[in-house]
């Protein structure tokens, strides 16, 4: 696998995307990273969870929506990207922040005041919906780039939604220890154990239907799973050992979460939220360009 090392080798051999993967990009990566926000938010909205509704805005509000006003040259200029949601995927992202945070002040508010009407069950499916499109568009942003194969697969959006509901379940079992945050441990503890399954399932189903793709898909794949160590440590240290075997083996200790010692407990936590962010390292720094000349 030979891949451009010098400028006057771009797109003859394999070209891997930096944009959203050095230097700035780095923004990049972090802000989709903390797309987990809206997923604690669906969670936490599920449980009525002020505590966790709260953490849930914070994070899609300060570092998810915060680190792509960063990422852009004139952050300032922001509002000209939302009225342009027909063409770029970004301002659909920010348009999905700004109507998660409407309907979900007002939830907040009537859960706050507890009111059991028809207006607050409204606003609480509109919240709802608001936070899965916020987890959505991450995995739509990346498919829609054509260029890049690798990105192109349909299971890329549900992989990336999988993980950020993942995510919101790892930092709701932190909450849920919180004196009256109202969310079952238990319930939690086997949401995350259900989903780290599926997400295992959908990440061997995504590679595997890489490897029968247009290159350099293929190659991408073989990246990660014995290429040069700069791909293949991050995915089977940080990807499959931390975000995926280990958190299984803690939750698996024992069945009933509230048995789990709190540093076990929090220690696989940990593990699962780094996973999620050597995933989106990984499926960033395996992303090649097609070259001119067939591989």
């Amino acid at each position: 696998m030979e891949i451009q090392q010098r400028p006057y080798e771009w797109m003859v051999k394999l070209t891997p995307q930096r944009e959203w993967i050095e230097g700035r990009g780095i923004i990049l990566l972090l802000a989709m990273y903390f797309g987990m926000g809206a997923g604690l938010y669906l969670i936490s909205s599920f449980f009525d969870s002020l505590w966790g509704m709260l953490v849930g805005l914070l994070i899609v509000d300060l570092l998810f929506g915060g680190l792509h006003l960063a990422y852009l040259g004139r952050p300032l200029r922001f509002w000209r990207m939302i009225l342009r949601p027909q063409t770029s995927w970004i301002s659909r992202g920010l348009t999905f922040v700004l109507l998660l945070n409407v309907a979900g002040a007002i939830e907040m508010a009537m859960v706050y005041w507890q009111p059991q009407t028809g207006v607050y069950f409204t606003f609480k499916v509109l919240a709802m919906i608001f936070a899965v499109l916020t987890c959505i568009y991450t995995g739509f942003v990346m498919n829609y780039v054509r260029a890049i194969p690798f990105w192109n697969n349909g299971l890329l959006p549900v992989l990336i939604v999988v993980h950020e509901i993942l995510g919101g379940f790892g930092i709701a079992l932190i909450i849920a220890q919180i004196p009256g945050a109202k969310m079952d441990i238990i319930i939690l503890d086997h949401g995350a154990r259900l989903l780290l399954v599926i997400s295992a399932l959908l990440l061997t189903i995504y590679l595997w239907s890489n490897t029968y793709s247009m290159q350099p898909g293929p190659e991408s794949v073989k990246a990660l799973l014995r290429g040069p160590k700069s791909f293949s440590l991050p995915f089977w240290i940080g990807v499959v050992l931390l975000g995926i075997i280990l958190p299984l083996i803690i939750s698996w200790i024992s069945y009933d979460a509230r048995e789990i010692a709190s540093p076990l407990l929090f220690g696989g936590i940990v593990c699962e939220l780094i996973g999620g962010l050597a995933l989106r390292y990984c499926l960033m720094k395996s992303a090649f360009y097609a070259p001119l000349l067939p591989l």
